[in-house]
């Protein structure tokens, strides 16, 4: 068994080389319907020379891969990302090839930062020419399966490794993608229970000269308090597209759920925004501060004076700011993280959730693999399914890099 690094940009000359292969997949793939995914897979395998290809898609919990297929998940297609070599082809977005002669070759499927799946590939042997096709290939199968996605139900119905709720499914069509990287920040984010998330929300946008963004918490569980996350999260984007400051986007959707609720519900949360030097601003509306981790150190809480949640008519007390350097994480999450029990009634805490922020550091883990185990860590602290929502939303100050646009990981 090998693994190599992640797929590189091939050069020219290579690019060149696989022009005809490159040809046959844009001519296969033009006229696929998006009810057609599975060809797209197989004509991506053809060029690359593939006996069998499979796309492995991550569910919601991001806990598995699931085969793609012609209407959904196969019924054989289920791979646990712990623990396996197509998970950790996921987990370190490396390219992991296994056998010599008969190759099984997986390779990381993803979207700029974000983390779509495996593509599974068996070879009757797996020789450099085929490595050099594996970028470009790669790159026509996720703007193919980008671009039709949004026209069919079936890789969202490979996501689903259970039954999701009608309320997780507007919460998960409110949010935007679980990551995204540039040169000067990372933002990353997940929802637990991820087939039943009832209140808690995050939003983020990568703006010309900072990154902006929000956790929220709406009260109670179910649709009722989905629906006050939707008009809180859409009230702080309408205002962030205003181009409104912190506190006066603040008031503009505590006025909103006030009208939504009448009084009988509120909104938690944190809006920040972290502009290119490494300042970060922000705004704690009634909720848990988040949590700084510096040169593999925990750091403590970021202090800021609550406000009064979202709905209760209170005016701002303080809009904080800390000044971060390069490789600074701070980590903003829901009271749900902490207040998880163990079996025997025992709080997941704050204590711990630092220790493994910090071990997470310490590691080197991506942004994104950071989040996606401190979730399964709270899941299995658990153990019997979490009572409350569990969101955290993970800022990674890179430096004051300057360039425009989402892009790969520094």
């Amino acid at each position: 068994m090998s693994s190599e690094g992640p797929v590189v940009v091939p050069r020219r000359a290579e690019v060149e080389g696989a022009g005809d292969a490159l040809a046959a997949l844009l001519e296969d793939t033009t006229n696929v319907s998006p009810d057609e995914l599975t060809t797209m897979v197989d004509a991506a395998g053809r060029a690359l020379g593939a006996t069998s290809a499979r796309l492995l898609i991550a569910d919601y919990g991001l806990t598995s891969l699931r085969a793609l297929g012609e209407d959904g998940e196969t019924a054989s297609g289920r791979l646990a990302i712990e623990g396996t070599l197509a998970g950790r082809a996921f987990t370190g977005q490396e390219v992991v090839v296994s056998g010599d002669d008969a190759a099984l070759v997986l390779v990381p499927v993803a979207e700029g930062s974000e983390r779509l799946g495996v593509l599974e590939l068996t070879h009757d042997s797996w020789s450099d020419a085929h490595r050099a096709l594996l970028d470009p290939v790669v790159r026509v199968l996720v703007l193919t399966l980008i671009s039709m996605r949004r026209y069919t139900d079936v890789v969202l119905r490979s996501r689903r490794s259970q039954r999701l709720s009608p309320a997780a499914e507007l919460q998960w069509d409110l949010l935007p993608p679980l990551t995204c990287s540039t040169a000067s920040a990372s933002v990353s984010g997940i929802l637990e229970p991820a087939y039943s998330i009832g209140g808690d929300s995050f939003d983020y946008a990568i703006n010309p000269g900072c990154t902006e963004l929000a956790i929220t918490d709406a009260m109670g569980h179910g649709m009722a308090a989905v629906l006050m996350s939707v008009t809180a999260i859409n009230c702080l984007r309408n205002a962030r597209r205003e181009g409104l400051p912190l506190d006066a986007a603040y008031l503009s959707a505590s006025a909103a759920v006030d009208a939504h609720a009448q009084g009988r519900g509120f909104v938690t949360g944190q809006l920040a925004s972290l502009d290119h030097a490494g300042e970060l601003t922000w705004l704690n509306a009634g909720h848990p501060l988040p949590l700084l981790v510096r040169d593999g150190s925990y750091c403590g809480e970021l202090p800021c004076q609550p406000s009064l949640p979202m709905g209760l008519g209170g005016a701002v007390r303080e809009v904080a700011t800390e000044q971060l350097q390069p490789g600074d994480q701070v980590l903003f999450f829901t009271d749900g993280v902490v207040e998880t029990r163990s079996p025997a009634g025992e709080h997941f805490g704050l204590a711990r959730l630092a220790d493994l922020l910090v071990r997470a550091a310490m590691e080197r883990a991506t942004p994104e693999e950071t989040v996606r185990r401190l979730s399964a860590s709270i899941l299995a602290y658990n153990g019997a399914g979490l009572s409350d929502d569990a969101t955290l939303l993970l800022v990674t100050y890179h430096g004051n890099a300057g360039g425009p646009g989402p892009q790969q990981r520094p």
